[in-house]
């Protein structure tokens, strides 16, 4: 009987059907995580500067937020996790939850669902989060020396359950305990589209043959691992090992975390060279001011107390003034002398028009960051005697001034127009520049060629291939980091999944935590200051490692059947079937190893088409 009941369980097996290697049901599982990925990258790569430019949150708290909606993300698995073990069981919580994804996108509950308690792998919860409140609860009512001590605070769990689940529990709880540093990681690698993004902003994107917007040169993340993960896998690692190095998967994980500390440390080096580039703004006590002269004379133009600057008609003050107090009082030599009083904004930029009839003197207010998404503000005053039309711009009365519209990269053409009369001109613009275009009296007559361009804020210098060594070093790192993280879980504890994706999102946290309460005068410092808690976090992983002792599963599992006290005629049964179980367990390992990288490596090629799109 026993013999009729193996061989039904080895047809049963061999009826599964497989392709390339997987079950069938797999490639329904890939299809789903495929149109997830889609849907979260696709959404994702454009999330901080939705929140920037579109809602104006400033640079903080959309990093803020971005970080929380990620953190979330990485961090409702567990949820998942608690609802497939204790309800639904894990395939239901994938199609219920894919459901509510899909849902208007209104909840990113679940990024990825794995079952990380089921031990015989039939589908069925083993009630993780029971066991060990019940251990809790144990260990709490034999708290005392006459109760004998226990070799792990989860045996007194063994009272109820099975000595093997207790065992499986054990191997997790390790690995999770080695977890407790890994955040750090993704606190900053996680900041590619965020921080870097926004830093991107403020670059040039001029590769001459193509231009790339600042939320798209993330795609040279997945380019890179696309690159480096079989550069890794078929030659850097076979390399180190035919020289005979223990380059153990824990040590890997402690260079991939150096190697993103390097990153943040290359991203602080490039946000120098910009900060040299950014115009020096107000503070919240200052105010700034420019002064244009439109008037068809040369002035003389004092302002109180101390600032005295000479304008020729149809030009502008070299560069804004800082003044640290609001009131003044400006002064022209006309004849008679004008004077006039203005109040200026606190923190904010002001240019000062002087139009053809001094006396209507005016200020305007100036825009006091770089223009969003890397785009060039421009605006024009109007010096002619009437209306002025202008191309995408609502008509302009005489001598006033058109609000800033925002004009992409690239060479732009502009139609002055009134009534019968019009003129164009062409003007090639970079990046996160402003500009204010003077239009004088005689503009048609001279086919726009005696239009005047002021230059408010310089364009980007800084280009964006500066950006690419950091991202070759992040990526670097989490070739190193995540992939070799994954496949050590697997090895020590196949159960761990959603206890990774948990460090993700205890990273992200950590970047909300600091963006909201440790603002930095400035943007290098924050980049110092993670590069070097991330180092200080490696030292002590590296620590963990040294003392960590690798187990094999398989052996500790096998182990404890033979401890468990059998019948003598289910004996040999449960020998050949351990047996052959052990075997295939060990079988499945390796192949499992291949697996996972194979499966990683799909996933990052889908992404990088997610990011090219």
């Amino acid at each position: 009987m026993p013999d009729k009941k193996m061989d039904e369980t080895k047809k049963k097996k061999k009826k599964t059907a497989e392709c390339c290697g997987y079950p069938i049901s797999i490639f329904f599982i890939v299809v789903n995580e495929f149109c997830e990925r889609f849907s979260y990258y696709g959404m994702r790569a454009v999330l901080v500067l939705y929140f920037r430019y579109f809602l104006l949150w400033d640079d903080d708290l959309a990093t803020s937020i971005y970080h929380a909606f990620v953190a979330l993300c990485y961090l409702t698995p567990i949820l998942g996790a608690i609802i497939a073990d204790s309800w639904l069981g894990k395939f239901k919580t994938i199609i219920y939850l894919s459901i509510v994804y899909a849902i208007g996108q209104v909840t990113m509950a679940v990024s990825t669902i794995h079952d990380i308690t089921d031990a015989n792998r039939d589908g069925t919860p083993d009630n993780f989060t029971f066991h060990i409140l019940f251990a809790i609860k144990n260990r709490f009512r034999h708290r005392g020396s006459r109760y004998p001590k226990r070799e792990h605070w989860m045996d007194w769990a063994d009272e109820k359950y099975d000595k093997l689940l207790i065992a499986q529990i054990k191997m997790v709880l390790k690995v999770l305990f080695l977890y407790i540093p890994l955040p750090m990681f993704w606190m900053l690698f996680d900041q590619k589209g965020s921080r870097w993004t926004l830093q991107a902003t403020t670059m040039s994107g001029d590769f001459g043959a193509f231009i790339l917007q600042p939320d798209q040169v993330q795609t040279v993340n997945p380019i890179l691992i696309l690159t480096l993960v079989p550069i890794m896998d078929r030659l850097i690692f076979p390399l180190i090992q035919k020289c005979g190095l223990n380059f153990s998967p824990l040590k890997r994980m402690t260079v991939g975390m150096l190697f993103a500390a390097m990153a943040f440390v290359a991203a602080a080096l490039v946000q120098i060279e910009i900060d040299k580039t950014l115009p020096n703004f107000p503070s919240s006590s200052e105010s700034q001011l420019k002064v244009v002269n439109i008037y068809n004379k040369t002035l003389n133009v004092t302002i109180s107390p101390n600032k005295y600057l000479l304008i020729y008609s149809f030009e502008s003050s070299a560069d804004y003034m800082t003044l640290d107090h609001q009131d003044i009082t400006v002064s022209l030599n006309t004849n008679p002398v004008i004077t006039k009083a203005f109040s200026l904004i606190k923190g904010g930029r002001q240019t000062l028009i002087i139009p053809s009839n001094p006396t209507l003197m005016y200020l305007q207010e100036d825009v006091k960051s770089k223009p969003k998404e890397g785009k060039n503000n421009v605006r024009f005053v109007n010096g002619w005697t009437a209306d002025l039309n202008i191309t995408n711009l609502d008509s302009i009365e005489p001598s006033a001034t058109s609000n800033y519209t925002l004009v992409s990269h690239g060479k732009r053409d502009f139609v002055l127009r009134h009534g019968e009369q019009w003129c164009e001109f062409s003007r090639k613009f970079g990046f996160g520049a402003s500009y204010t275009f003077l239009i004088p009296s005689t503009v048609f007559s001279t086919d726009c060629e005696s239009k005047t361009e002021v230059e408010d804020m310089k364009p980007n210098s800084v280009h964006m291939a500066l950006q690419i060594p950091q991202y070759f070093l992040i990526t670097t790192g989490e070739v190193m980091f995540s992939v070799t993280g994954l496949q050590f879980s697997y090895s020590q504890a196949p159960k761990k999944q959603a206890g990774w994706l948990c460090t993700n999102a205890v990273g992200n946290i950590i970047v909300l935590i600091v963006a909201e309460l440790g603002k930095l005068p400035k943007q290098w410092a924050e980049y110092v200051l993670f590069a070097s808690l991330l180092v200080a976090v490696s030292i002590i992983f590296s620590i963990m490692a040294y003392f960590y002792t690798y187990i094999d599963p398989a052996e500790i599992e096998a182990q404890i059947r033979k401890e468990q006290g059998l019948e003598p005629e289910e004996k040999e049964k449960e020998t050949l079937e351990m047996e052959e179980k052990d075997e295939g367990q060990k079988n499945d390992q390796e192949v499992k190893k291949k697996q996972d990288i194979r499966f990683v490596k799909i996933r990052l090629c889908w992404n990088m088409l997610i990011y090219t799109l």
